[in-house]
């Protein structure tokens, strides 16, 4: 898992999506709420988590955490499938995420 740090406390999901978009692009789809468990299985996820999907295998799947005076941003490769597919979404998709993240001066801003 990847984790990136934003020095800010109240940097909400909506943010980090906005964030995302912009950074990857429209072949990046973000849905809210949502998690990836395995080869296309998506399930819901609660108010802090969303899934950046490419397509049913590149997937990664995002938490926000908020903290004292930061929040933590998690980047997770989107299955829990184990092996070289697994390692080729930590540095595929899931790298791309945490990269986006922390190339987004936006979320560090204040409000």
């Amino acid at each position: 898992m990847f984790t990136v740090t934003v020095p800010r406390s109240d940097v909400t999901l909506d943010e980090v999506s906005a964030a995302l978009r912009a950074k990857l692009g429209p072949r990046y789809n973000i849905r809210p709420s949502m998690r990836s468990t395995g080869f296309g299985k998506e399930v819901p996820g609660d108010a802090r988590t969303m899934l950046v999907a490419a397509n049913w295998l590149e997937r990664a799947n995002v938490r926000v955490v908020p903290g004292v005076g930061s929040t933590a941003i998690q980047v997770d490769a989107g299955a829990t499938y184990f092996g070289l597919i697994r390692l080729i979404h930590h540095l595929g998709v899931a790298r791309k995420v945490r990269q986006a993240l922390a190339d987004a001066p936006e979320l560090a801003r204040p409000n």
